[in-house]
């Protein structure tokens, strides 16, 4: 049982250190905007970018079961054009409607925009079931999968996608698309990892000296 503590103990906190090197990666990375795809890093993941071009809004992806503060939703992922290439951004987390029959309202982004955000990765998200309750568009889905989402739209999508967290108009200014953006680069930060592991540590030292005080008392 010590064993297997310790190394639970041991896990959380290699966690942790893996946390945070990936924290001070995409920190060095982000320091420095992205104007153009040709300019990409080969180290895609956490580079920050800005990239001016056009919404497909005909071909909105809305991601399931998403909460924000206690509330149902949706994470709205649209395709957008730039330098001829289209990649999937995410615009930020909208809400569900009380029926599930009843798709939310988006509104419709006509026209040039800028794009700032950080490029990652879909989520490896593990579900029972692949379920696409509508045929057409605004599309409901389980997970973002860029190549199942590439034949549903037949646009060639890139096999990363924007976490968008500014959205600018042709004259600069914020534009609001009513979502809120709530990517975080991890979920659980590495403090909460180094906090487990101690909690780990200190139930192994609990079982060693409850069984020093029970091997003890068997012995008197």
């Amino acid at each position: 049982m010590t064993v297997l503590l310790v190394k639970l103990g041991m896990w959380q906190m290699s966690r942790g250190a893996e946390k945070e090197v990936l924290l001070s990666q995409m920190a060095e990375r982000s320091q420095q905007e992205v104007t153009a795809l040709a300019s990409l890093p080969l180290e895609l993941k956490g580079t920050r970018v800005k990239l001016t071009g056009q919404f497909d809004t005909s071909k909105s992806v809305l991601l399931d079961n998403q909460t924000f503060e206690g509330r149902v939703g949706y994470r709205w992922f649209l395709p957008f054009r730039s330098d001829n290439q289209w990649i999937l951004v995410e615009l930020g987390w909208v809400a569900a409607p009380a029926t599930r029959d009843t798709l939310p309202t988006l509104p419709t982004l006509e026209g040039q925009f800028s794009v700032t955000g950080i490029i990652d990765f879909p989520s490896d998200r593990v579900v029972l079931a692949q379920v696409e309750t509508e045929n057409g568009w605004p599309k409901r889905v389980q997970s973002v999968e860029i190549q199942g989402l590439e034949q549903a739209s037949g646009l060639s999508l890139k096999p990363w996608l924007i976490r968008g967290d500014v959205i600018s108009d042709s004259n600069g200014e914020s534009f609001s698309t009513g979502a809120k953006p709530i990517w975080e680069p991890v979920v659980m930060k590495p403090e909460k990892h180094y906090a487990y592991a101690m909690q780990w540590f200190g139930l192994a030292l609990v079982v060693v000296i409850g069984f020093g005080l029970w091997w003890r008392k068997g012995r008197i």
